[in-house]
C-alpha cells in the first residue's frame, strides 16, 4: 500500500528510485577520488546527472498533483540534458587517453544542453517540449504528449550517446586483447539505460507512463563499481599507468600480435617526434621508417638491439638500446610484445672516450716499442762507428805527439787532417741522432714550403760530395710547393741525394721530379739514380732498420733513411722505393705528402 505524505504517495517502486538516486550520488563522489585519471571527471559528472534525474523522477512519480509532477519533471531535465554531454566527453578522453578536452568541443555541447533546459522551463509559453500532460490514476504516472523540442532533444541525446559508443568501440579495436572484459562491461553499462528509455518512449511499458530509465541507470552504477573492484580502478587503462609508465625515462611501447601500436608513453613519443593520437593503431615499422634493420632484428625475448639516430629537438646523434618481451594471454597464446627503449647515449660516449684513450695508449706503447727497437738496432751500428772514429782520433793524436817529438811536422799535419775528418764524422752522427729525437718528439706547425728552394739548399750542403763524385743532378720541372717544415724537408732531400750519389753509377746521374695526385689531394716527389738497383729483399730492409746494405761501398750510420721515414710520417705522408735490381737503371725513391 502507498504511504501518503502531504501531496506525495510513496510506494516500493518510488523508494527504489530514491535509493538509486542516492546511490548514484555516492558513486559520483567515489569516482571523483580518481579525477586524476583521464575521463574520470566526466564519468563522475555523468553519474551526478543520472542521480539528479533519478531523484527528481522519484518526486515526480510520487507527486499526486499535475502541477507538482510538471515542476519535478522540469527539474529532472537538469540531469537529462547533460547526460549525452558528459558521456560523449568521457568517450573522447577514453579514446585519446588525454586529460583535457578542447574548449571548442565542450562549450558548444554545454550551450546546446542549456538551450534545451531553457525550452523545458519555458514550455508553458510555447509548448514545444510537451503539449499536454495527464495522470494515470491507476499507477499515478505522467502521460505526456510530446512536441518537436522533445524529439530534437531525443536526437541530441541518442546522437551523442551513439558517437560516444563509436569512440569506445574504436578503443576496443586497439586494446581488446589488453582490457577486453572491462571495456565490454562498460559498454553494457551504457546500453542498459538506453533499453529502459526505449521501453518508455515507445510505450512498451508494463506500467503505463513509468520511465524505467533512471532505474536502469542504477544498474549502470553497480557495473561501474564492479569494474573498479574487479580491475583496480575506474580508469580502464589503470591509474598506475598514468603515474608510472608516462613518468618513465625509458621509452615504453606496447604492440598487439599484429605489431600495431596499442600503447606508448611520453618518452617514446619524444623519441619518434610524433603524437600519441597519430601513432595509436599504426604498424610498428611506421614509428621508425628509417630503421627497417632495427625492426627486423627486434625479436621478443632476444638480446637487446642497439641503434643510433637523430632524435627530434637534439643536434647530436643519440644511442638507444631496444629490448622486446613477449606477452601472452590467459591461454598462453602470444598476444603482443612490450618494447623498452633505453637511452644509452651517455654510456656510449663514455665507451668511445675509453676506446679513444685505449687506442691512444696503444699507439704510444707501439711508438715506445718502436723507439726501443730503433735504439737497440742503432746502438750496434753507432757504437761500432763511434768506437772506430774515436779510436782513430786517439791513435792519430798519439802519432802526432810522436812526430812532433821527431820534428816531422808534415806527417803531423796529415794526421791532423785525418783527426778533423774523424771528428766531423762524429759530429755528423750526433746531428743525425738529434734530428731523429726532434722528429719523434716535436709537435709540428706546417707552413707553405718552396720545394725548389729546399732542393737548392740541400745541394749547397752537399757541394763537396757532388763535386768529388762529379755527379749530375737534373730537375725535370719546377717542383710544386707543399705544406711542411723547411728544415725537415731539407734533411729529407739531403739524405736522398747523398744516397743517390753514394750508390749511383760512375759518375752518378740523378733526376728529381714531382707528380700531382689530384684524386688523392697529394703530391709525389721522387729521385732516381743510375746505380745497380736493389733486390726485393734489400728494398724490404730499407726504412726499417739502421742497416747499411753495402758497407764496403759507402760509409755512414744507416740512420738517414730512417730519419726520412720518420719525418714524412710525421708530416702525414709515406715513403717508398721502386727498383728492378737491373744495373744502370738504379732506384727510384719517393715520398708522398698531402696538399692540405
Amino acid at each position: 500500500m502507498p504511504y501518503l505524505i502531504s501531496n506525495y504517495s510513496i510506494n516500493g517502486l518510488s523508494l527504489f528510485l530514491l535509493l538509486s538516486g542516492i546511490a548514484g550520488l555516492m558513486v559520483a563522489l567515489f569516482l571523483y577520488r580518481f579525477r586524476g585519471a583521464p575521463g574520470v571527471v566526466f564519468l563522475a559528472l555523468l553519474q551526478t546527472s543520472i542521480a539528479i534525474w533519478t531523484i527528481c523522477y522519484f518526486f515526480e512519480y510520487s507527486a499526486t498533483t499535475a502541477n507538482l509532477k510538471l515542476r519535478w519533471s522540469q527539474l529532472s531535465y537538469l540531469g537529462i540534458t547533460f547526460i549525452p554531454v558528459w558521456f560523449y566527453l568521457f568517450s573522447i578522453n577514453f579514446k585519446s587517453r588525454e586529460h583535457k578536452v578542447s574548449v571548442r568541443i565542450k562549450l558548444p555541447l554545454i550551450s546546446v544542453a542549456l538551450m534545451f533546459i531553457v525550452l523545458v522551463f519555458t514550455n508553458d509559453w510555447h509548448q514545444l517540449h510537451w503539449k499536454s500532460m495527464t495522470i494515470n490514476e491507476q499507477h499515478n504516472t505522467s502521460i505526456y504528449q510530446y512536441g518537436p523540442a522533445f524529439w530534437l532533444l531525443y536526437v541530441f541525446i541518442y546522437g551523442f550517446i551513439t558517437l560516444g559508443l563509436v569512440n569506445m568501440f574504436h578503443f576496443i579495436r586497439r586494446y581488446s586483447k589488453q582490457i577486453n572484459e572491462s571495456i565490454w562491461l562498460l559498454v553494457v553499462a551504457c546500453l542498459i539505460p538506453i533499453l529502459g528509455n526505449l521501453i518508455y518512449v515507445f510505450k512498451l511499458n508494463p506500467i503505463p507512463g513509468f520511465d524505467w530509465t533512471p532505474l536502469f541507470f542504477s544498474t549502470t552504477g553497480a557495473i561501474l563499481i564492479y569494474v573498479n573492484i574487479r580491475f583496480g580502478s575506474v580508469d580502464l587503462i589503470p591509474f598506475a599507468r598514468t603515474k608510472l609508465i608516462d613518468a618513465m625515462s625509458d621509452g615504453f611501447l606496447l604492440c598487439d600480435r599484429n605489431n600495431r601500436v596499442a600503447d606508448i608513453n611520453t618518452s617514446m613519443l619524444q623519441l619518434v617526434g610524433r603524437s600519441r593520437k597519430e601513432l595509436l593503431g599504426q604498424q610498428l615499422i611506421d614509428l621508425f621508417p628509417q630503421q627497417i634493420e632495427l625492426i627486423s632484428r627486434l625479436r621478443p625475448d632476444a638480446d637487446a638491439v642497439s641503434a643510433s639516430f637523430y632524435v627530434p629537438g637534439k643536434t647530436d646523434k643519440c644511442f638507444y638500446s631496444f629490448r622486446s618481451t613477449a606477452l601472452f594471454d590467459r591461454n598462453q597464446m602470444l598476444c603482443g610484445q612490450l618494447i623498452i627503449a633505453r637511452d644509452i647515449t651517455t654510456i656510449k660516449r663514455h665507451e668511445e672516450t675509453i676506446m679513444a684513450s685505449n687506442a691512444k695508449l696503444l699507439r704510444e706503447n707501439q711508438e715506445k716499442e718502436m723507439l726501443i727497437e730503433d735504439l737497440d738496432s742503432f746502438a750496434h751500428t753507432v757504437a761500432h762507428d763511434l768506437k772506430n772514429t774515436i779510436g782513430s782520433i786517439v791513435g792519430l793524436s798519439e802519432m802526432i805527439g810522436a812526430e812532433i817529438e821527431e820534428n816531422e811536422l808534415t806527417a803531423a799535419s796529415q794526421y791532423a787532417g785525418l783527426i778533423n775528418n774523424s771528428a766531423r764524422k762524429t759530429l755528423y752522427i750526433m746531428d743525425e741522432l738529434l734530428t731523429l729525437a726532434t722528429v719523434r718528439q716535436q709537435d709540428i706547425t706546417k707552413e707553405r714550403v718552396d720545394m725548389n728552394l729546399i732542393v737548392d739548399e740541400a745541394k749547397t750542403r752537399l757541394n763537396d760530395l757532388i763535386a768529388g763524385s762529379q755527379a749530375s743532378i737534373l730537375v725535370d720541372r719546377q717542383l710544386p710547393d707543399i705544406p711542411g717544415i723547411s728544415a725537415w724537408l731539407e734533411e729529407v732531400w739531403v739524405n736522398f741525394i747523398s744516397n743517390a750519389i753514394k750508390y749511383g753509377g760512375k759518375p752518378p746521374v740523378i733526376r728529381l721530379g714531382a707528380e700531382q695526385l689530384y684524386a688523392e689531394g697529394k703530391i709525389k716527389y721522387w729521385i732516381k739514380d743510375n746505380g745497380s738497383g736493389l733486390s726485393a729483399d734489400d728494398q724490404h730492409k730499407l726504412f726499417t732498420k739502421y742497416t747499411r746494405l753495402d758497407a764496403n761501398h759507402a760509409v755512414g750510420t744507416g740512420l738517414g733513411l730512417s730519419i726520412v721515414k720518420r719525418i714524412i710520417e710525421k708530416l702525414g705522408g709515406e715513403t717508398g722505393v721502386i727498383s728492378n735490381a737491373i744495373p744502370g737503371e738504379g732506384c727510384l725513391f719517393y715520398f708522398i705528402l698531402p696538399t692540405d
